[in-house]
């Protein structure tokens, strides 16, 4: 073999381009290329093939055949205990590893991960920076013993992805409740953290994370999802601790109550998307790009403090209409290039703002490319000709959307479209109160070469 292989360097710029079958065939033609082409082959894998590499008679899937759970994943379950060369080959590949993620892998037997002499090791996956896991309790007695998860992780861990699936519904005190509690001391470098849970155990889960996310100093994105949209619970000790976290750039909890009074410090924030805030919570985040609010009708107070939101790049809200004229002027002079707003029947204690108002403040955003404003089927607004002019400066506009009765004739649209020269979709309703015909095809031809 020419020495040219042996320079790490060159290794390092081909092993990107190998598939694992490609870099295994590479590594058998040198012992210098051996071990670069492991880590390549072994550094992202699913936990199914480390299983796999111990001997076909230690273990067996289970298929899941538990009602609703019909053959949507499998359970890993041990035949045999392992030998000691048989559990030092598993940890000659897992120390390889740098992200892992399960497929329909559901449950694997703790026992995989014992090594014949009871102890376990400190770590499977000392290398390990990223994991995607799924976490369900057992429900067949052919398994033995619950998986730690603490095993799994080291201090290189910086994105972690839980779905727990009712993991703690009926133990909440078992090693995935322990894991959480430990999640900061274990892996004091996370700085990515995704959970979804569902209604078994989303309150259990958010009692333990009470707990355990203060420790994770260093956290930069949190996001919470729920599969049926079943409002969590998340004490406020812990929503004051990531409101105020200094390093924290995206917060996604759509399904967490959020108390309107709470105020948000930090000023590295750019992604936010939450259930209904008071305006008050807004009002430092000048790095924020993208938010979105829903049911902001739910505010019950409007305390208007000054908000200014001048790096916001796309915005979606939902609710209540002066919610959203609020937000469309704490927005005014930001590179707005996506605007989504569904203005919900103000209750009968506050008005409507005009929308003539609202559009006008649009309009200003010349980065604007997808405007879309939607309003209930009640609301009495018609928008006219000076209405849609006030949205003339958009000239990037590639999308318009508006859901509001409206009043346009034949004539309007030679008027209208040369402001848009590249627009592409176009959706106006609910009704039309003007005389358009089907001329007004023969205006978009002229005028939107791209609809």
């Amino acid at each position: 073999m020419h020495r040219l292989w042996s320079i790490a360097e060159l290794q390092d710029e081909i092993l990107p381009f190998c598939t694992s079958k490609a870099a295994v065939s590479l590594g058998l033609t040198t012992k210098s290329l051996l071990e670069r082409a492991l880590n390549h082959v072994w550094s992202q894998v699913q936990l199914e093939r480390l299983i796999e590499c111990l001997p076909r008679d230690v273990w067996y899937k289970l298929e899941d055949m538990n009602g609703e759970m019909m053959g949507l994943g499998w359970y890993w379950c041990q035949k045999r205990a392992l030998a000691q060369e048989e559990f030092d080959r598993m940890l000659y590949y897992s120390r390889r590893v740098h992200i892992v993620t399960f497929d329909k892998l559901k449950w694997v037997d703790g026992l995989f991960f014992r090594s014949p002499d009871g102890k376990q090791p400190p770590t499977l996956f000392p290398q390990l920076h990223t994991a995607s896991l799924f976490f369900s309790n057992p429900v067949d007695s052919s398994i033995k013993e619950v998986m730690d998860p603490r095993l799994f992780f080291g201090t290189s861990m910086s994105s972690l992805t839980l779905n727990l699936s009712r993991a703690l519904s009926s133990r909440p005190t078992g090693p995935y409740a322990l894991f959480l509690l430990e999640l900061g001391s274990i892996s004091p470098n996370l700085r990515q953290l995704h959970l979804s849970v569902d209604e078994w155990n989303g309150n259990s889960v958010m009692d333990i994370l009470s707990q355990a996310i203060p420790s994770c100093r260093l956290l930069e994105s949190f996001k919470v999802d729920s599969p049926n949209e079943k409002t969590a619970i998340i004490s406020r000790k812990v929503l004051q601790f990531l409101a105020n976290l200094e390093t924290i750039t995206e917060l996604r909890l759509p399904f967490v109550e959020f108390p309107q009074d709470l105020l948000f410090a930090p000023t590295s924030l750019q992604h936010l998307h939450l259930k209904p805030l008071g305006p008050r919570s807004l009002s430092g985040l000048r790095n924020l790009t993208f938010l979105r609010i829903d049911n902001a009708s739910k505010c019950k107070k409007f305390d208007i403090a000054p908000m200014s939101l001048p790096s916001l790049k796309q915005c979606w809200v939902s609710g209540d209409p002066s919610f959203c004229a609020m937000l469309v002027e704490a927005a005014d002079g930001a590179p707005l290039t996506n605007l989504i707003l569904r203005m919900e029947a103000s209750t009968s204690d506050r008005r409507d703002i005009p929308l003539a108002q609202m559009l006008a403040s649009i309009g200003r955003s010349s980065s604007l490319e997808r405007l879309t404003l939607k309003g209930s089927a009640k609301s009495s607004h018609i928008i006219g000709l000076e209405d849609f002019l006030a949205l003339g400066k958009c000239s990037n506009l590639v999308k318009l959307q508006i859901r509001y009765d409206f009043r346009l004739d034949d004539a309007n649209w030679d008027t209208l479209l040369p402001c848009w020269p590249a627009l592409e979709i176009l959706k106006l309703g609910w009704k039309n109160h003007g005389d358009t015909s089907l001329r007004v095809f023969e205006a978009i031809q002229r005028h939107s070469p791209s609809f």
